[in-house]
């Protein structure tokens, strides 16, 4: 009997008529409507929410003695802390709290995007997937050790406190923590770099010989954001900034040949 009037497949062509499936892509790809896909994008994006708001919660507890510790490392314990505001410390502790739920946050939404395009994903791409996860997480951290350990005392240690001979410090407990979970969660975002760009690559969203032609703009888009990322009036904190992301931009270069 001919497979056009039954529905079943042609196995000279994979077509299949009558069902509303593909049997020529991914095995076990179907077709959903558009707006059934955005209600599950919705949902999922709505965990990852969920994550972060946990985190938060999780972390607040604890947060006082992370700005204690921030305080005493980069400021001085001599320095009061000042607030301007009755609502100004508490404040300041959700902004440092936000650190800790974008590191574990920024992993979730890899998770839930995998999840999300599974099902229309070959294998080899679902591996990459499942690698990208754990790897989100360890350059987050890796990020946020290099904004502390490198760009914050630069900022404070080395330039704020020589004001002292001019003028008396009095530092506000939220602006100076803004500044702080500023470049520790900017640094953790930024070193996802590398994951976007082989991201980008692997599902055909850019072409990797555009992106070494196109070096001139991606260096002056890295300054343009490091100038944005770091508030420091002395360039020194921007300039390790660009020179770092420059770096991880030719890492991510050198994991698009690699993989």
């Amino acid at each position: 009997m001919d497979s056009q009037q039954t529905g079943n497949v042609n196995p000279s062509t994979g077509n299949t008529s009558g069902k509303n499936s593909y049997t020529a892509g991914v095995p076990g790809d179907t077709e959903e409507s558009l707006m059934i896909h955005l209600f599950e994008l919705r949902n999922r994006l709505a965990i990852v929410l969920i994550w972060l708001f946990l985190g938060i919660i999780i972390a607040f507890p604890y947060s006082a003695k992370g700005m204690l510790l921030v305080w005493k490392e980069f400021i001085s314990p001599d320095l009061v802390m000042t607030s301007y505001s009755p609502l100004e410390w508490t404040f300041a502790r959700l902004k440092l709290c936000l650190v800790f739920a974008l590191a574990i946050s920024i992993p979730q939404l890899f998770y839930q995007l995998y999840r999300f395009a599974g099902k229309g994903l070959y294998p080899h791409e679902k591996r990459f997937f499942i690698k990208v996860i754990p790897a989100s997480f360890l350059l987050f951290i890796f990020g946020t050790a290099i904004g502390y350990f490198l760009v914050l005392p630069v900022m404070f240690k080395y330039i704020l406190m020589y004001s002292g001979d001019m003028a008396t410090a009095q530092l506000s407990v939220q602006d100076t923590l803004s500044a702080v979970t500023t470049i520790l969660a900017g640094f953790g975002i930024v070193f996802q770099l590398p994951l976007l760009v082989v991201f980008a690559v692997k599902m055909g969203l850019v072409q990797y010989q555009t992106l070494k032609k196109q070096r001139i703009l991606v260096y002056s888009a890295i300054m343009a954001f490091s100038l944005f990322l770091s508030p420091d009036p002395t360039f020194i904190a921007q300039i390790v900034v660009a020179l770092l992301l420059a770096v991880l931009f030719e890492f991510s270069l050198l994991l698009v040949r690699l993989f």
